[in-house]
């Protein structure tokens, strides 16, 4: 039968209609005409449907009827669903969940073969859940359903053989209708409504940088904590990068590739320098690379061809702090709130040499040595082949910090300095000595006496009534 008349007077006679259903499905499900007494899941004029699953990417293997899940990409997984995959014969349902509970587990599938295995793992992928229309040949061409999506996630509305009508996203509302009755399947058209609410499009127009919140766009800054080397790249658009390693390197991608507008926030929480690299001939604020000193931060912007910075946070201390720190020996490393101190103090009785780790970035010291024990104290960024200084006890000194090396800032000579004024010392550790050997050098024996020392130890003494030397090669007594 093609068509359903009314012999008065000639006009389509249509089922009776449910005007109003409210589906929620797990599975896919098939649609009945509300005739002959069906009630359940019919096609009623507006159909608000909610569907639990979606299509999703898994990885996993197939043994027997058991498909082994170990890892999920998107999705859930559900009976009834198709799964497919390399080698995964057509057809293949899900009939069972087992341990699964629609991620990793195992379920049970229609289909029994082997496809991949434990070491030898497939991509499995599943499709959306069908609304199946029950047959067209049952009603008069101009039968129709307005179907909306009212779930989260896509379903596809098919004909009883399982071919696509059309694919209903969330908050979308599709009308569809029969224009040929002449098959089972029939032919179907269908009428885009949009979407039932603006939530639904401000979700769908939500990119990067945006986030729907009820019915509307909002600005997003996603926040993300990194220790190594990384390269930006286009989807971390309005980002925030907080740097939490040492001394490292981020790399800007090519500011064509990501285009003009495309823009990154980056602080330097670490405790080193953060150098920031660009690539091919891209400049940013002109210059080939850029750094980020310990708490500082800005914003870096393409102009689509290269890059430019703004709101730079630069680390900047308007007062100075100090650190008394006491050691022992060993190494010692700084943290950033010990190394913010310009001025650092060290106490303490050494039992073992001692090197302090100062962190490696630009920086100003002044360093000062009042420990005790026969023993030496060093200050390196930890870098290998940097320079480290030796400080003798009883003196300080204004080092600098270049993130690699430590130097004296006092090593030049002017002819303004009239006089020069040294602590007492001792033989352990003498007043004036020598970058290579910091137990070698002149210190203040006694009043009135000149002491000098070798290797630690007494080696003369020089006074009004003459030079004293020590008895025996080791040195001693007088």
């Amino acid at each position: 039968m093609t068509s359903y008349l009314n012999p008065y007077t000639g006009q389509t006679i249509s089922p009776s209609q449910v005007g109003y259903e409210a589906l929620t499905i797990s599975t896919n499900t098939t649609l009945e005409w509300p005739i002959n007494g069906n009630y359940d899941n019919v096609v009623a004029n507006i159909i608000e449907v909610t569907a639990t699953v979606g299509a999703g990417t898994f990885t996993g293997y197939i043994s027997g009827t058991t498909l082994t899940i170990s890892a999920v990409t998107s999705g859930t997984l559900s009976v009834g669903q198709v799964i497919s995959g390399t080698g995964v014969a057509s057809g293949t349902t899900i009939t069972a969940l087992g341990t699964g509970t629609g991620g990793v587990g195992n379920y049970t599938v229609s289909i029994s073969q082997t496809v991949g295995s434990v070491g030898s793992q497939i991509t499995i992928s599943t499709t959306n859940l069908k609304l199946y229309m029950p047959p067209a040949t049952s009603v008069s061409t101009g039968q129709s359903a307005l179907i909306r999506n009212i779930g989260s996630q896509t379903f596809t509305v098919v004909d009883t053989s399982g071919n696509t009508i059309v694919s209903i996203a969330s908050g979308i509302a599709q009308y569809v209708y029969v224009t040929s009755n002449t098959t089972i399947n029939g032919t179907w058209g269908t009428v885009t409504f949009g979407a039932g609410t603006s939530a639904a499009n401000a979700a769908t127009l939500a990119g990067y940088g945006l986030k729907a919140i009820n019915t509307t766009l909002n600005t997003e800054t996603q926040v993300s904590t990194f220790s190594s080397a990384y390269t930006f790249n286009a989807f971390d658009r309005s980002s925030l990068y907080v740097w939490t390693g040492g001394a490292g390197t981020v790399t800007f991608p090519s500011a064509s590739d990501v285009g003009e507008g495309w823009y990154v926030v980056i602080k330097n929480d670490g405790t080193g320098i953060l150098n920031i690299a660009l690539t091919g001939s891209n400049t940013i604020d002109g210059a080939v690379s850029a750094q980020l000193q310990i708490a500082e931060s800005f914003v870096v912007v393409s102009d689509g061809t290269n890059y430019v910075s703004y709101a730079y946070g630069q680390s900047a201390q308007f007062f100075f702090t100090q650190l008394a720190k006491n050691v022992t020996g060993g190494t010692v490393t700084l943290t950033s709130a010990e190394a913010s101190s310009i001025i650092q103090e060290y106490t303490g009785t050494l039992v073992s040499n001692c090197t302090v780790i100062l962190p490696p970035t630009v920086q100003l010291y002044s360093l000062q040595n009042k420990t005790t024990g026969s023993y030496t104290l060093t200050f390196s960024t930890g870098v290998v082949g940097g320079t480290n200084i030796t400080l003798p006890q009883n003196q300080t000194i204004i080092a600098i910090c270049d993130g690699t090396n430590v130097f004296n800032a006092q090593t030049s000579t002017s002819s303004f300095i009239n006089a020069l004024t040294l602590g007492n010392g001792s033989a352990a550790a003498p007043s004036l000595s020598f970058t290579g050997s910091a137990t070698t050098g002149l210190y203040l024996a006694a009043t009135n006496q000149l002491g000098f020392a070798i290797n630690g130890l007494n080696a003369g003494t020089l006074a009004s009534t003459g030079l004293r030397m020590p008895v025996g090669i080791n040195g001693g007594a007088f």
